[in-house]
C-alpha cells in the first residue's frame, strides 16, 4: 500500500451543510491548478471545523508538493500556479470569508486572507478604471455574467459585464484584452492599490508584437527622420517650443 501524507484545505465560516457543492468543486479545481499534482492527490474526507477538505498525497511526490508550496509563498511559482492562488483568495473574498491550506503539523501553510484583507484597507473608493490582462474565465446565467482577468498590476480581477459584451469577449478567451469600466479601488496600509467588483463597459483586444516587428513596421511607414533627432528636440526646447 502506498504511504501518504495528509493535507487540509479549510474554508472559514462554512460547514459541509452550508457550502454549495458547485462552489466547492470550483475551489477544488483551482487547488488542482495551484499544486499541479492532481494525479498524486486524493480527496479522503470532508469534516467540520469550518469546512475542511482532507487530501492525501503519495509520499514519493510530497517533496515536489513542498517545493511548490514554498515557491507560492516566495512568489516564484509558475504563472498558472500564482493565478490559481490569486483566484482562490479572490473567491474567498467574494464569499466573505478566508481559508488556509496546510499539512497535519501546520507546516507548509498557505494562507488565504480573503475577506480579512479588508481589515488593512485605509481607503476605499469606486471610480472608473482601465487595465490590461489575460482573459481566462467567462461564466454566467441569464441575469449575470462573471469574468476573470489576470493582470500583472492587480493580480486576478473579478469582473461582471453584460451578456452582449460577454459574447464579444468569447472571441478573445486566453488572450490579452484592455477593459474599461468602474470598480472598487482599495488602498492598504502599505500603500498598495487593489481593485475588485469591476463592471466592464467596454474592451479592446491587445496586439502584442516584438521590438523588431515594431521597428520594421515604423520603417515601412516611410517617415523621413532627421539625421540628429535628439538634437532637433533639444533645439526645439531651447527655442521655447517655437519652430524657426
Amino acid at each position: 500500500m502506498t504511504e501518504t501524507t495528509k493535507y487540509t484545505f479549510k474554508i472559514d465560516d462554512f460547514t459541509p451543510e452550508s457550502m454549495p457543492f458547485g462552489r466547492l468543486v470550483d475551489y477544488y479545481s483551482e487547488i488542482k491548478k495551484m499544486l499541479g499534482l492532481a494525479e498524486s492527490m486524493h480527496l479522503v474526507g470532508v469534516f467540520e471545523s469550518s469546512h475542511g477538505s482532507a487530501f492525501a498525497i503519495d509520499r514519493n511526490h510530497e517533496s515536489t508538493l513542498i517545493k511548490r508550496l514554498i515557491a507560492i509563498k516566495e512568489g516564484t511559482a509558475s504563472q498558472k500556479s500564482k493565478r490559481a492562488h490569486d483566484t482562490i483568495n479572490a473567491m474567498l473574498k467574494e464569499d466573505g470569508t478566508s481559508g488556509v491550506f496546510s499539512d497535519a503539523k501546520s507546516q507548509n501553510v498557505i494562507q488565504f486572507p480573503g475577506k480579512r484583507s479588508d481589515d488593512a484597507v485605509q481607503l476605499r473608493i469606486r471610480d472608473a478604471a482601465t487595465f490590461t490582462g489575460e482573459l481566462y474565465h467567462i461564466a454566467g446565467t441569464k441575469d449575470d455574467v462573471k469574468v476573470r482577468i489576470n493582470t500583472s498590476a492587480y493580480g486576478v480581477v473579478f469582473c461582471s459585464t453584460t451578456r452582449d459584451i460577454a459574447k464579444a469577449l468569447r472571441d478573445f478567451l486566453f488572450e490579452e484584452v484592455k477593459v474599461s469600466g468602474r470598480g472598487m479601488w482599495t488602498r492598504s496600509e502599505v500603500g498598495a492599490w487593489d481593485i475588485d467588483d469591476f463592471a466592464i463597459t467596454d474592451f479592446a483586444p491587445v496586439q502584442r508584437e516584438s521590438l523588431r516587428s515594431a521597428v520594421n513596421r515604423i520603417r515601412e511607414m516611410g517617415v523621413n527622420w532627421p539625421d540628429d533627432p535628439l538634437g532637433e528636440i533639444r533645439d526645439f526646447e531651447e527655442n521655447g517650443g517655437q519652430v524657426h
